[in-house]
């Protein structure tokens, strides 16, 4: 009976909102914040999201959906024209979209959507999120996007027919002989088969001796796809555990043959390397395939699942913890890497002590590094370390 006398509670003080309050309120509204407020007073992963941003969120995840195929960056202020409002700026240009297709170029700064100014004076009108959300809409519909580029004085406008547009996750190149650069950006729907296609290239042109793969500002994504992703490095073992309500464990393991079971790894990782990028870093520590290099993950050990409400509507739902094979838990800890170097200066190189075991390993001794004069001394260092590999007799 008392949870029926919470549900009146409710509706009780849903209907002296509607009939009380001193400006008239939209009663969904009222239900989707107090939706909101329930998820959120959770923990900080969980939440309430309504239709139209559950939708880009679903999106998102499964990589492909109607739009014109680029990413915005946060306006920032440009200190060569002070005047200039904060507009976001156009980070990524997908190839073979829309938007690539009409000329628009990164860097350049996004004035506005539709005939909506995006900044004004001294302040972002929206996040780049939200904007990027207006790019998006039906395949075959129009948008027009206004962009200022360095060297023009005006803001020129470009009508783009929105398409189906894949968001690429992975990239791939090499390095130099013998060795291969992967990157994963995050976790969507076909990240394991563009990862297991990104290997077989890198095979093709002698650049599986030694692999950098690069984990870093990773959010994370679709656990399942971080799963399968380590299944092409592992040849057996567990890859992580989850455990979620009363006690219910779910142990995912490697199964034998995976293309890439022979090939020495280093991960870069740094503090935006978060959730799925983190089940598969330590997965491969834990195993001895892999050493990370870079600073500090970020330390998200949860697991969240999404649930479809009957308007469109739809929850984000921590589920479950996850568990490194050697039985650590990330959350707020994070991964230490082996080989300590920020991203902003490389005069030394600290190097672990063996593999590690997850959160909490990583002092040792130092290694001279002879690229200093690299922009990505994270990168530099795992060459390096590449280098000493092929040198040592992994072949």
């Amino acid at each position: 009976m008392s949870r029926f006398k919470t549900l009146d509670a409710f509706a009780q003080s849903l209907s002296t909102v509607q009939t009380s309050y001193v400006d008239p309120v939209d009663e969904k509204k009222l239900i989707y914040d107090a939706a909101r407020g329930m998820l959120h007073n959770l923990d900080q992963y969980s939440t309430f999201l309504p239709p139209s941003r559950y939708k880009n969120l679903r999106q998102d995840t499964e990589g492909e959906f109607g739009g014109i195929g680029v990413t915005l960056s946060p306006g920032t202020v440009d200190d060569t024209r002070p005047g200039m409002p904060p507009f976001p700026t156009i980070d990524t240009v997908v190839p073979r979209s829309p938007a690539e297709m009409a000329g628009l170029q990164p860097d350049d700064r996004v004035v506005a959507i539709g005939g909506q100014a995006t900044a004004e004076a001294g302040k972002e009108l929206a996040n780049a999120t939200a904007w990027e959300g207006r790019l998006r809409g039906a395949s075959g519909t129009r948008i027009t996007v206004s962009v200022l580029r360095a060297g023009w004085k005006d803001a020129r406008p470009f009508t783009l027919v929105r398409q189906q547009v894949k968001l690429p996750t992975v990239s791939q190149k090499v390095i130099e002989p013998r060795i291969g650069y992967l990157q994963i950006t995050r976790f969507a729907e076909a990240t394991s088969a563009d990862t297991s296609e990104a290997l077989g290239k890198l095979g093709k042109q002698n650049a599986l001796g030694a692999l950098i793969l690069d984990l870093r500002g990773d959010p994370g994504g679709l656990v399942d796809q971080s799963i399968a992703v380590a299944d092409l490095f592992l040849d057996s073992g567990t890859i992580v555990t989850i455990r979620g309500r009363q006690g219910t464990v779910e142990t995912q393991v490697a199964h034998k043959g995976g293309p890439a079971i022979n090939v020495p790894v280093f991960v870069l990782v740094d503090r935006g390397t978060a959730s799925a990028s983190e089940i598969l870093a330590a997965a491969l520590r834990d195993h001895g395939r892999a050493k990370l290099i870079g600073t500090q993950t970020f330390g998200k050990g949860t697991v969240q699942t999404f649930f479809d409400l009957v308007d469109g509507a739809g929850l984000k739902l921590t589920t479950a913890r996850y568990y490194t094979p050697k039985g650590n838990s990330l959350e707020s800890k994070g991964l230490i890497p082996d080989v300590k170097v920020d991203d902003f200066a490389a005069e030394e190189i600290v190097v672990g002590s063996g593999s590690g075991s997850g959160a909490g390993s990583g002092s040792g001794a130092t290694i001279d590094d002879d690229a200093d004069e690299d922009d990505d001394p994270q990168l530099a260092a795992a060459v390096k370390l590449a280098r000493q590999s092929l040198r040592n007799g992994n072949k």
